[in-house]
């Protein structure tokens, strides 16, 4: 191909890439002009819940000559040997700013923790179930609250505690803690998120000795926040369909103005195909120079043909040498032997009709 013909489709070429960017910034603008209009957007809206817990307990005594009251309330010392229950009471209240639909599941576990004398070490722990899993919906309310009561049978697990102590003769701290654990859920007619826990608990010591003990609990008292979901109308169904078709006709003019653009770098020139071919075919014999060729005190023949350059090589036995003045533009190809050099000049301008210069 010659340049005037590459040049002709190099020109023709270039409106058409100029014609695609434009006609995919058209469509694209005009889908996404149709799409704000065919589509409507809720704002998002910030709901904010609290949430507080209220844990009570009462130390139920063993009959004895000291005490005349049943039991003893909450934040006493006790005696361990005089303890006959502890009856605890759950309370949780869960409050948001608006009307909702929320699931709570929850239940009452204890953990029994048998540790070495320091407390920092487990011999051995156990779960039980104290309270099987129960649901309750809030359904279209503000708030919702949870009561539930349950009763520890000290007796039984400070025996526990004190049989693995003397069957094993170690020096034991041990704990008995009850957790009430409630899991918040959003419900499927709900238009937010939701997943998440609260966890109320109380440590019970458990002891072998008539020794002083002390109940220690956590309450809960927390503020969040929730974020309702975005949510999303049809407003047009027209605007909507005419806005999916200008997008996709301007995915189709973007990709083509991705191929015309990879064609245009990729393209090579005759002259760079020409060069490239004599490297490859005749690379045995050629050797590429990285310095300019001097010309002084030589005198220089000039070849016409490549192959006239392989005959002087067949004769002389000497390398084809290599030298590229310009790229893409201007090459050398010589044969230099004592003061002669046997010289070939290739320019991309003059392709088919090759000059010598010096």
């Amino acid at each position: 191909m010659t340049d005037e013909i590459k040049q002709k489709k190099h020109v023709k070429t270039r409106p058409s890439l100029v014609f695609d960017i434009f006609a995919f910034l058209v469509l694209i603008v005009l889908g996404t002009l149709l799409l704000n209009k065919s589509v409507r957007y809720e704002n998002t809206e910030v709901i904010e819940y609290s949430e507080k817990s209220n844990l009570d307990y009462k130390v139920y005594l063993f009959k004895n000559d000291f005490y005349d009251q049943p039991y003893l309330g909450k934040d006493m010392l006790y005696v361990a040997s005089l303890i006959d229950k502890v009856h605890l009471d759950f309370k949780y209240r869960f409050q948001m700013q608006d009307n909702e639909t929320l699931d709570f599941n929850y239940k009452i576990v204890g953990k029994l923790s048998i540790a070495n004398s320091q407390g920092t070490k487990a011999y051995f722990e156990k779960t039980y179930t104290l309270l099987d899993s129960k649901h309750i919906t809030m359904k279209n309310a503000s708030s919702q609250e949870i009561n539930e009561s349950i009763d520890i049978d000290y007796p039984h697990y400070n025996s526990l505690a004190n049989n693995f102590k003397n069957a094993y003769g170690v020096d034991t701290e041990s704990t008995l803690t009850v957790f009430m654990i409630i899991d918040k859920k959003n419900n499927e007619d709900s238009s937010f998120k939701l997943d998440n826990s609260s966890v109320l608990n109380v440590k019970i010591p458990l002891s072998e000795r008539s020794v002083n003990i002390e109940l220690d609990y956590k309450d809960i008292s927390n503020t969040s926040n929730i974020i309702k979901d975005k949510e999303i109308q049809i407003s047009n169904i027209i605007l909507l369909c005419i806005s999916a078709l200008s997008i996709i006709g301007a995915l189709i003019f973007a990709v083509k103005i991705v191929r015309r653009i990879t064609k245009l770098n990729n393209k090579k020139s005759a002259y760079d195909k020409y060069i490239s071919k004599i490297l490859k075919e005749y690379d045995r014999l050629i050797a590429e120079s990285t310095t300019m060729l001097s010309f002084e005190n030589k005198e220089i023949i000039r070849v016409g043909k490549f192959t006239e350059l392989l005959d002087i090589h067949d004769n002389l036995q000497l390398p084809v040498m290599y030298y590229s003045l310009e790229e893409h533009r201007k090459a050398y190809f010589y044969i230099s032997h004592n003061d002669i050099i046997y010289l070939m000049t290739i320019r991309a301008i003059d392709q088919n009709n090759y000059e010598i210069e010096t």
